[in-house]
């Protein structure tokens, strides 16, 4: 899997210290950066289910990551790919004896256990889903029945965090997502009132039984870490004061982890800009971006063919719009940080570093 991906100049910029030759623009990537470990197990399940003698058509359940570079390679090589809006179309353009795939993100449990009973009789179902997100099923199936109230810090939309509010319910728990640090109290306070109608729906998995005295949090793997630490605190706090336990998953993606802080420590430096690569809809490279604007401009963009001398065309998570900014390089010499989450392919990065080169 590794040379399907593989590119020459960021091996050359690994084995420089992370600095790419680009002429008057001094670009730099992080300690750790591109593909984690269980992207490319994913990977690797996938690329041998389209390598499998036979004649068996392979279906990906959603995209295997959030990145349209891998998935249009798995699309060229013979994946079916469904959207995740349409995973639940498989049993009617699906046979038994094809072979589905489960993506990185997994699936909700009770989709998941209609798909091994529809195909493993006779065809092949390819689980590729995360570990660190099973030892999160886990965890929160744990919680639920200790009839503990599961709260998520996730984005309510993305199939990591649907998967994870479907455990908790399959074990008969409440569930409840809070997407942001902002959201912690207005969660917490529904849950003293016992006013989580009040709540927007999306945020809800189920909330018959949830109280504030027995509580359990639990976070999607590609969030802000340090955000899920300071939604802990604040939690922490109501639920002691309410006289209640609180329960944290001691489940931390260490990959996660390591490219956010790689990252922060890259823009904290000598940097006068930034340039984050990777799927606009990538949970893990959209807070990469939020890292990266606390140190200074930094701009987000899909791939090479967003880079122009005179302006950057870069996607804006918070306002979900594509947006051209003129004259975003600086004259001189330019120090740019190059970031790329755990869904980015190292070609992606590579193409970014000879387009510099380019314009430098």
């Amino acid at each position: 899997m590794r040379d399907i991906f593989n590119d020459r100049d960021v091996d050359k910029a690994v084995a420089r210290g992370g600095l790419a030759d680009c002429g008057r623009l001094q670009v730099r990537l992080p300690g750790v950066f591109g593909f984690c470990g269980g992207v490319l197990r994913a990977l690797r399940l996938l690329d041998e289910a389209l390598d499998a003698p036979g004649d068996r058509r392979i279906w990906l359940l959603g995209e295997i990551i959030h990145n349209d570079t891998v998935n249009n390679h798995f699309r060229d090589k013979g994946a079916r790919v469904l959207s995740e809006r349409d995973a639940e179309t498989i049993f009617d353009c699906a046979s038994p004896n094809d072979t589905a795939v489960i993506p990185a993100f997994g699936l909700p449990q009770d989709l998941e256990m209609r798909v091994r009973a529809f195909f493993e009789p006779q065809g092949v179902v390819v689980d590729t889903t995360c570990g660190y997100v099973k030892r999160i099923w886990r965890f929160v199936q744990d919680m639920a029945a200790e009839h503990r109230t599961v709260l998520v810090h996730g984005k309510p939309s993305h199939p990591e965090t649907r998967a994870i509010l479907s455990r908790a319910q399959a074990a008969g728990g409440a569930a409840i997502v809070i997407p942001t640090v902002k959201d912690t109290a207005r969660v917490a306070n529904a849950l003293v009132s016992g006013a989580c109608g009040d709540l927007p729906t999306e945020w809800i998995g189920s909330a018959d039984s949830a109280g504030i005295r027995r509580v359990a949090l639990a976070y999607q793997t590609t969030m802000l870490c340090s955000e899920t630490a300071g939604i802990e605190a604040v939690l922490r706090q109501i639920v002691c004061k309410e006289g209640g336990d609180l329960r944290s998953a001691d489940t931390v993606c260490r990959a996660t982890q390591d490219r956010q802080d790689a990252a922060r420590t890259e823009c904290a430096g000598d940097c006068d800009l930034s340039i984050v690569v990777g799927g606009f809809s990538s949970s893990n490279t959209s807070q990469l971006h939020r890292l990266a604007q606390d140190s200074g401009p930094a701009f987000f963009i899909a791939n090479a063919e967003a880079l122009k001398l005179h302006e950057i065309r870069h996607y804006e998570p918070s306002s979900g719009h594509i947006l051209t900014t003129p004259d975003w390089l600086p004259t001189g010499n330019v120090s740019i940080a190059l970031l790329s989450g755990a869904s980015c392919p190292p070609t992606d990065v590579g193409d970014i570093i000879r387009a510099l080169r380019t314009l430098g």
